[in-house]
């Protein structure tokens, strides 16, 4: 059987930003954006100006999600400094975060920062081999059913795989069942087969993932 893939397009997603009941300040940032893209402005958010900002020598405590983040303090603006993979830091997690301390010196005051990374279509399905061979007797009953491979998918959520196609022919259909974590494809016979008349019959199946 001939397996191929479809093309998967980018999304766009806009940044936006809030503040939480508990005081910890809340911004998104969708994934892969350029280095120098601002999420934000700090100084606003804490409801002092850029010279304080400044003088107090606030900073992005070090740590291990820093490296994203920076804040200019001539200006107030968190932005992003580094390439941000979704994928990479949470995986298949529906939501993915990552945890910043930033702290001002004189009166010395630590802040929480939470920056909640939004996934986009940047990872394209793709079957684990391009051909799959099923093997069928010719007595089998119709209505009989064969498992097919699982496309893979890195993205999550509304980005990520929704379907599956066949390829039209007279002796399959295809049946999916989707789950929580994968949307899977059963080939299910539909008429008798005979060898005599034809020993191999190619099929190809395409996914959909928008």
């Amino acid at each position: 059987m001939d397996v191929t893939e479809s093309y998967g397009f980018w999304i766009v997603l806009f940044l936006s930003l809030w503040k939480s009941s508990l005081g910890q300040i809340v911004y998104s940032v969708s994934e892969e954006v350029n280095k120098g893209t601002v999420i934000g402005n700090i100084a606003k958010e804490l409801k002092i100006s850029v010279q304080e900002l400044e003088s107090r020598m606030f900073q992005i405590m070090p740590g291990s999600n820093a490296k994203y983040f920076d804040v200019n303090v001539k200006t107030g603006s968190l932005f992003v400094k580094d390439r941000i993979d979704r994928e990479d830091l949470c995986g298949n997690n529906q939501k993915c975060t990552l945890n910043l301390e930033a702290l001002a010196q004189n009166p010395h005051r630590l802040y929480r920062l939470e920056i909640i990374i939004v996934d986009v279509n940047d990872n394209a399905p793709f079957f684990p081999d391009s051909t799959y061979a099923v093997n069928v007797t010719e007595d089998a009953n119709e209505g009989e059913r064969f498992p097919l491979p699982i496309a893979k998918d890195s993205d999550v959520g509304s980005n990520s795989l929704k379907d599956y196609k066949l390829s039209s022919n007279e002796y399959f259909s295809l049946d999916v069942h989707s789950g929580q974590q994968s949307i899977s494809a059963e080939l299910v016979l539909q008429k008798a087969l005979d060898r005599e008349k034809q020993s191999v019959i190619h099929l190809i199946l395409t996914f959909k993932s928008v």
